[in-house]
Formats: C-alpha cells, sequence, structure tokens
C-alpha cells in the first residue's frame, strides 16, 4: 500500500526539549511517509508600536532563528522522506502560524510541555490551541513521548465518524507495522448500561456493532496487512481513551474545529486527552456538525 504524502509534514520549534523531540517523531514519519519536513520558527509581534515594542520584538525573532539552528543542528546531514528540509521563522503566534500551515499540508506536528494542572486549566497551550484551531490533523507530543516506533496505535471510533479518522489510524498502523486498537466507549447512561449487563443482543448494541463492523471491513480491505482488534469499554470517553496508555503508544482522536478556552470550559473530548496522554496524539478533525466525535 503506497503511504507517500504529497503535502508534506510541518513541526513547530521553539528551542525547548519538547520540541526537539516533536522534531525527532516528525523526521521519522516524514521518512515512513516519504514527504518532505517543513521546520517553523514563529515569533509573537507587538500589536502596537511602543516603547520597548521595537527591542522585544528583535529578541523574539533572535530567539526564533536561534531555535531554528537548533533544529538544523538536530537534524544534521538528515534528509527525512529523502528530500531537503525546508526551515521557515515566521512572524505570529505559533498557534496562528502552525494552524495556517496546516491548512496546505498533511500534518502539523507540535510538542507538549509538562505544564501544571493550573497552567493547563487557565492558561492552555500552543499544543492545545492548535488542535483546536486547526483546519488539517495535528500530532501533538508531550514531554516523555517515545519517538520511535510505536507498541500499538489506538483510535476512538463512535457510531459514526469522518472517513479520515479510520483512514489515518489504518494509514499509521500500516506504515509504522504495529497492531491497532479500536476503541469504541458506550457513554455512562445508567440505563443503557444496565441493559447492555444484561443482554448485549439489544438493538442499540446490535446497530452500533454492526455498522462498527462494516466499516472497519472497509478500512482493512484497504489496508490487509493491518492486523486490529476492537474494543468496548462503558464510560467516560476521556478515561477509556487513557485507560493503559503508555508513552511507546499513538493514540487517534476525532475533534472539531474551536476555541481552546471552549475546549476547556466544555471539557472536549480531545483537549482533555492531549492534556494529560503520555504517547503521541493525532487528532484529526471532523466536518460534520451534527456526528459527535464520540457515541
Amino acid at each position: 500500500m503506497n503511504s507517500a504524502w504529497y503535502h508534506g509534514v510541518v513541526v513547530g520549534v521553539d528551542g525547548t526539549a519538547e520540541s526537539l523531540s516533536a522534531l525527532d517523531w516528525a523526521a521519522r514519519t516524514a521518512d515512513l511517509h516519504r514527504t518532505r519536513l517543513t521546520v517553523v520558527a514563529a515569533y509573537p509581534t507587538p500589536p502596537e508600536p511602543g516603547p520597548g515594542a521595537s527591542s522585544l520584538a528583535l529578541d523574539a525573532r533572535e530567539q526564533a532563528h536561534r531555535a531554528a539552528r537548533a533544529a538544523r543542528d538536530r537534524l544534521g546531514d538528515r534528509r527525512p522522506g529523502g528530500r531537503e528540509v525546508r526551515v521557515l521563522v515566521l512572524p505570529g503566534a505559533a498557534a496562528h502560524v502552525l494552524a495556517q500551515q496546516s491548512s496546505t499540508c498533511d500534518l502539523v506536528v507540535v510538542g507538549r510541555r509538562a505544564l501544571g494542572a493550573l497552567d493547563r486549566a487557565l492558561l492552555g497551550s500552543t499544543s492545545s490551541a492548535l488542535a483546536a484551531g486547526a483546519p488539517g490533523t495535528v500530532a501533538v507530543v508531550p514531554a516523555g513521548a517515545a519517538t520511535g516506533e510505536p507498541r500499538r496505535i489506538r483510535v476512538g471510533a463512535g457510531r459514526e465518524d469522518e472517513p479520515d479518522l479510520l483512514e489515518t489510524a489504518f494509514a499509521e498502523a500500516a506504515a509504522r507495522g504495529c497492531p491497532l486498537e479500536v476503541l469504541h466507549v458506550t457513554g455512562t447512561d445508567p440505563v443503557v448500561s444496565a441493559l447492555l449487563d444484561k443482554d448485549r443482543a439489544t438493538g442499540t448494541w446490535h446497530e452500533t456493532s454492526d455498522a462498527l463492523t462494516d466499516r472497519l471491513l472497509q478500512w482493512s480491505r484497504k489496508y490487509p496487512g493491518v492486523t486490529y482488534t476492537v474494543v468496548t469499554r462503558r464510560g467516560d470517553p476521556v478515561v477509556a481513551l487513557l485507560h493503559n496508555l503508555a508513552r511507546h503508544d499513538i493514540l487517534v482522536v476525532g475533534g472539531r474545529r474551536h476555541s481552546a478556552v471552549a475546549g476547556r470550559l466544555l471539557r472536549s473530548v480531545p483537549d482533555a486527552v492531549l492534556r494529560t496522554a503520555p504517547c503521541p496524539v493525532l487528532v484529526v478533525h471532523v466536518h460534520r456538525p451534527e456526528s459527535p466525535a464520540f457515541a
């Protein structure tokens, strides 16, 4: 199966150890998909001129250039995907700049720092803002995550998913040569849970199971080398998705574009998962407002 990407992988760097680990992961992904790697270092610009604004802008720009040089040094003579690495230093907030890049590339990769609980709740991060607002697929690589090949890929599947969600999971499992775990979360409704405990042959269970089985068979035919299992759990989708995850895994979830603040206030599944997952997380944005990412 051809796993080549044609629009490339973009990774954001800021000179931190977390961003350089994300660079390693992005370079490996570019190799697997035989595509170009673009490194982006962004620097904020003051909204209005004022005392000291020019000096701050120059400092921020120089810091971005230092981050770009550190990324070049890290890669050395490597040519991810068999192509020359492109390095860009661009003005603007990092989340905004990378979100713009995501509309014209296959994947945007960013690191995630180990923020404290209060910082995560109140301030968020570039990674959460990017995952919430980018139009394309985003990979968030947290501090401490493994950057080599994963032991498995887990994807959260609902009753109805955009094709891109399952295809992304199958394509990554095929490219990385690892098994795929398809997780379906049935929800927390106590009546439904009691019915499922009593009789798993109920209509709702049957319909959901059959629909998911049919979709998986379609993708399995396209990616015949992928071994997959289906796991069904009841309860909070966030808890279920994070259960027994390790730094050597990859998690794939569906999401919708929204503000990062809205995600934190409403506890959207992708935002909640991103803040605590120990492994790289791919957020594949779906575009049908009437279809929830998880059912």
